[in-house]
C-alpha cells in the first residue's frame, strides 16, 4: 500500500516538473518540485513564497530554507495523524484575540496585512500552522524535558571559568607621603628613603615589620594591607607595577597618591560568583540545551519513517 501511494506521488511530481503556469502580464514561468515529502510536494514556487515571507531575515541559503518546509510538513502529518489538528473554531479565537492585543478591528487588521502583502487566508493557514506546530512541540518536546539541582552543579563544577568574575589582586604597601608643595631637595629625600625601604625589603627584611617601622597613611594601620582590589580600581601606578610581579615580590618607589610608595604583591586570585547566584541561569542554559536536543532527536525520528526527496 505504502509503495502505492509513493508510485502515485511519483506520477503527480512528473507530471508537475512539467507544469507551465501564466503570469499575470502573459509571461510564462515554469514551475518545479524541488522536494518531495511522502505523498505531498513543494514546488519552487513555494520555496520563493517561503522566502519572500522571511524577506525582513538573513539571506538564507536555499537549502537551509527547504529543510525547513520539509521538517514543517512532517510535523504538520504528525499532527494530523495524533488528531491536534486546529479547529476552525480555535483558529477563529486565536485571530480575534491577535486583533484584541493590537487595538484593531478587521478592516484595520486587514489592511495591516496588506502591508505585509499577506491576505486573511493566507494569514490564516500560517497561523493555524504555527499554532499545530506549537502543539507538538509542547507534547512531543517540551512535556518531556526536565532539569535538576544535580544537573545544574555539575554544569557549574565542569565551568567554573564560566562564572569567574574578573582577577582581584591584594598587595601591601610602605607608604611615605610628600610634604603640601613638596620642594625638589624635599622630593629627592622622601623618594630616598623610599629607596632605601625597597632595597631593605629586596634583601629580605621582614616587610611587615619595615611598614611598622616607616610606613603613614590609612594602610598603616593594617601593616599595610590594601586588601583585595580589581586591577581597574587600583591606582594605575600601583597597578602598572604589579602587573609583572608575582606574589611576594616587590615594587618600588612608586610616585603617586601624594607620596612615595613601596608595594609588596601579596595574593592573586580569581573569584567565582556562587552557584546560588548563577542556579537560574545555568537551569535555564540546560533546559534550552535539552530541549534543542530533544526536538532534533524527535525530527529526525519523523524523517527516519519518511521517503524524502531534495531536489536543490
Amino acid at each position: 500500500m505504502r509503495n502505492a501511494i509513493l508510485s502515485f506521488a511519483t506520477v503527480i511530481v512528473i507530471f508537475l516538473s512539467n507544469v507551465m503556469q501564466s503570469t499575470a502580464n502573459g509571461s510564462v514561468v515554469v514551475d518545479r518540485v524541488v522536494a518531495v515529502v511522502n505523498d505531498e510536494i513543494i514546488t519552487m514556487s513555494d520555496l520563493q513564497r517561503e522566502e519572500s515571507l522571511k524577506k525582513h531575515d538573513a539571506k538564507q541559503d536555499d537549502r537551509l530554507v527547504l529543510e525547513d518546509m520539509i521538517d514543517r510538513k512532517l510535523q504538520m502529518a504528525a499532527a494530523k495523524r495524533v488528531g491536534m489538528d486546529v479547529t476552525d473554531k480555535e483558529l477563529a479565537e486565536a485571530l480575534a484575540d491577535i486583533m484584541k492585543r493590537n487595538n484593531m478591528d478587521s478592516k484595520q487588521f486587514d489592511a495591516a496585512l496588506a502591508k505585509e502583502h499577506l491576505t486573511l487566508e493566507q494569514y490564516k493557514t500560517e497561523l493555524r500552522e504555527q499554532m499545530t506546530l506549537s502543539r507538538l512541540f509542547n507534547k512531543y518536546v517540551r512535556s518531556g524535558v526536565a532539569i535538576d539541582e544535580a544537573e545544574a552543579r555539575q554544569f557549574y563544577q565542569n565551568n567554573l571559568k564560566t562564572y569567574s568574575l574578573p582577577d582581584e589582586i591584594r598587595a601591601r604597601q610602605i607608604f611615605l607621603p610628600l610634604p603640601e608643595n613638596a620642594t625638589m631637595a624635599q622630593d629627592a629625600d622622601v623618594r630616598n628613603k623610599a629607596l632605601a625601604l625597597y632595597e631593605r625589603a629586596k634583601k629580605g627584611e621582614d616587610f611587615i615589620r619595615l611598614v611598622r617601622e616607616a610606613s603613614e597613611g590609612v594602610t598603616a594601620k593594617q601593616d599595610g594591607d590594601m586588601g583585595f582590589m580589581q586591577r581597574e580600581h587600583m591606582l594605575p601606578e600601583i597597578e602598572e607595577a604589579v602587573r609583572m610581579l608575582k606574589p611576594g615580590e616587590i615594587a618600588g618607589p612608586l610616585k603617586c597618591a601624594g607620596g612615595y610608595n613601596v608595594i609588596r604583591l601579596e595574593e592573586i586570585r580569581t573569584p567565582v560568583q556562587p552557584f546560588e547566584k548563577v542556579k537560574d541561569e545555568i537551569m535555564k542554559t540546560l533546559y534550552e540545551q535539552k530541549v534543542e536536543n530533544t526536538y532534533r532527536s524527535w525530527l529526525q525520528s519523523l524523517r527516519s519513517d519518511s521517503h524524502i526527496e531534495n531536489r536543490l
